[in-house]
């Protein structure tokens, strides 16, 4: 059999007649390896910094106004670093709709719903990304508005105890 190249494409006659060959890198047969498959994007690190900034940026394209992102006047300790809060105050013309929106928007995003449920006048949404579980809660107020708390926790985070039931999830 002789094989001859022609660009990229390898014709190669034998006994058995003519056959047309495309090859991307060497003849047919030789012993030159196939192209490497390219390795996946490397996966950045999923920091408090992050988290803080897609809850953030969610909320505000849900239709929630800016929210505080701060512990001050909570306890000092490391968890500091292992938690990402935001928290608001949604005026009533549909804020329970910008909350829903809002937890949509993170769905879209890999959130994933952990736990669902409604006590009185607070709705509980959990869910869960890469090591963190975010608690978002919307209290609806007797007045023209309501609460909406997005709060994230990594879950190696070891919170205080006074602080928890303000985070996690009663249920």
């Amino acid at each position: 059999m002789r094989a001859t190249r022609r660009g990229t494409t390898v014709v190669a006659v034998g006994a058995a007649g003519l056959m047309t060959m495309t090859a991307g890198c060497g003849l047919v047969g030789e012993s030159a390896s196939a192209p490497a498959t390219p390795s996946p994007e490397p996966t950045l690190p999923f920091t408090t910094g992050i988290v803080a900034d897609e809850i953030a940026g969610f909320a505000r394209a849900g239709g929630l106004p800016p929210g505080d992102t701060s512990v001050t006047g909570l306890p000092d300790g490391d968890w500091r670093t292992c938690v990402a809060p935001w928290k608001g105050y949604a005026p009533a013309a549909d804020s329970a709709g910008a909350f829903e929106a809002t937890v949509t928007r993170l769905r879209q995003h890999d959130w994933e719903i952990v736990s669902s449920h409604a006590e009185g006048d607070v709705t509980y949404r959990t869910l869960a990304k890469r090591g963190w579980k975010l608690y978002a809660r919307y209290r609806a107020e007797e007045s023209a508005g309501a609460t909406v708390s997005l709060t994230a926790v990594e879950d190696s985070c070891r919170l205080p105890g006074e602080i928890r039931g303000d985070y996690e999830d009663p249920a």
